[in-house]
Order: C-alpha cells, then structure tokens, then sequence
C-alpha cells in the first residue's frame, strides 16, 4: 500500500502536469484563434495599426523569436553549462556526450548523461505537443536567424520597447507582418514553444 508521503508526491506531480496541459492548451487556442482570424481578415487589417514601421528592427525582432527558443531550450538541456558557445538544438545529443565526458580522463558520467538526456526528452514531447520538430525547426530556426538577423542590443530596462518585445501580443503581430505566408506556420509554431517555456518557467520572453 503506498504511503502517505507517496501518494503527497504522486498528487503534486499530477497538479505539475495539468498546469501544463493547461499552459498548452491556451497557446494552442491562441494560436487556433489566430488562423481563424487570419482566414477572414488581411494581415494589414490584423495588425497594420498595431506595430511599429522600423521593418529592419522588425525583422530582427522575428530572428530574435528563433534565436530566443534555441537559447531558452540550451539552457534548460544543459542548466549547469557557463557557456553554449557551439551549442545548437541540432547537436544536442552530441554536447550531451561530450559535457559528460571528463576532458582529461575521458571517463563518462553516465548519471549525468542520462540526467541530461532525459531533460532533453520530456522537453522535446512537451514541444511536440506544440507542433515542434527538432528536425523541421531546429534548421528552420537557424534559416531565420540567418535571414532576419537578430537584435544587435538590448532596450533599456523597464523602457517601453522592453515591455513590447515581452508582450506575446505584440510579437506575434510583428510575426504576421513579417514573416511571408510560407514561412508563418512554422515561425508561429516556433513562438508558441517560446511562450509555452516562458510561462513554464516564469521569465520573460526575451532572456538577456
């Protein structure tokens, strides 16, 4: 019969998941609301009046979106690294070999391997529940930084250009006016990874 201090954990860790499920569905209803509308209305109608007319800063803040969620999924695959310097989503299982490796025995940590394995996997279903594909996105996301660029500096604290580039509503919009009709399904797939590990985690969109 499980114990009291069992069936505590067990309760805590079903609450953890439903919020988010929870989390999930919300980006995914944000995301069915806005296909809806953009089925009925132009995106110069959508969103013409509501971003700024600076289309080179724009432009970055698009590859900034992708640049963002691969930093944000490095990070959280690999907590403990200082630095991700050669690090991407497509060489993923390959760091993890080589951070579990001493770099002068070569004996492998194979506690620490699978520590960072298994984060690795319960984050790429959770992505997948948003539509992610590390194969599809992780190139994808690099051909939208190298096409758009990304931010070449931070805004200033608490200035009103920070507020805007951590307001989800904002970005998407700037997502629909920049992004071409091809390339908006995946760049919107990618943003609501983005939002999805934002509110998982409780920091904002953009991590300097």
């Amino acid at each position: 019969m499980a114990s009291y201090e069992s069936l505590c954990s067990q309760l805590e860790k079903l609450r953890c998941e439903n919020a988010e499920l929870r989390m999930m569905l919300d980006i995914v209803k944000e995301n069915y609301d806005l296909q809806s509308k953009l089925s009925t209305q132009t995106i110069d109608e959508t969103v013409g009046r509501e971003v700024p007319t600076d289309s080179r800063k724009l432009e970055r803040l698009v590859g900034e979106v992708a640049f963002q969620l691969e930093r944000r999924i490095l990070f959280h695959v690999f907590p403990g690294q200082a630095r991700l310097y050669g690090f991407t989503v497509l060489n993923i299982h390959e760091k993890i070999i080589q951070v579990s490796r001493h770099p002068l025995t070569g004996k492998v940590d194979e506690a620490y391997r699978y520590q960072l394995s298994q984060r690795h996997m319960e984050l790429m279903n959770k992505l997948h529940a948003l539509g992610y594909s590390a194969t599809l996105h992780g190139p994808f996301a690099e051909y939208i930084v190298n096409t758009y660029g990304i931010l070449k500096q931070r805004p200033d604290p608490y200035s009103a250009e920070e507020l805007g580039y951590n307001n989800p509503e904002f970005l998407r919009n700037v997502i629909i006016k920049i992004a071409p009709s091809k390339l908006l399904k995946d760049m919107l797939c990618l943003f609501s990874c983005l939002c999805f590990m934002a509110r998982q985690d409780g920091k904002p969109l953009f991590l300097w």
